[in-house]
């Protein structure tokens, strides 16, 4: 992978982690505290999260292909990153049990994390499936 596809690959996961936390606030918020009301400066808050959560996935940088091993353990020590900083950024609201509110926390972090890797994994499918079908036409030409 090269710096600019990995710097290109950060950015597509920060909107995919924006989107996914904005969508992820609203639910928490409709279920912890319903009736609160929130001020424009609150909007920049998952914009915030994402761009430090996007930080820590420099741990998966690599310049050749990883063993599936490397590439587990890699994927682990990032979640583990992306977990302990929106746990130091988030606090619980009032009325709401520190442990339990953390356990849920980390279990939605978990889920936009996987939904962000589906994400990714989805779109380097479509798009080796795209240059594959551009070498088969390749060739197809050179045969001709």
């Amino acid at each position: 992978m090269t710096v600019k596809e990995f710097i290109i690959s950060r950015v597509q996961i920060f909107f995919f982690l924006v989107t996914l936390i904005l969508t992820a606030s609203a639910v928490m918020g409709l279920v912890y505290q319903p009736d609160m009301e929130l001020r424009y400066y609150h909007f920049f808050s998952p914009i915030l999260i994402a761009a430090c959560c996007v930080l820590p996935t420099c741990v998966t940088y690599y310049k050749k292909e990883p063993t599936v091993r490397q590439y587990i353990i890699r994927q682990i020590i990032e979640l583990s990153l992306i977990e302990l900083v929106v746990m130091l950024f988030i606090t619980p609201p009032e009325g709401i049990e520190k442990p339990l509110f953390y356990i849920v926390l980390g279990a939605v972090i978990a889920v936009i994390y996987l939904l962000t890797m589906v994400m990714m994994w989805l779109q380097k499918v479509q798009q080796s499936k795209k240059l594959t079908e551009q070498l088969h036409n390749l060739q197809n030409l050179k045969t001709e």
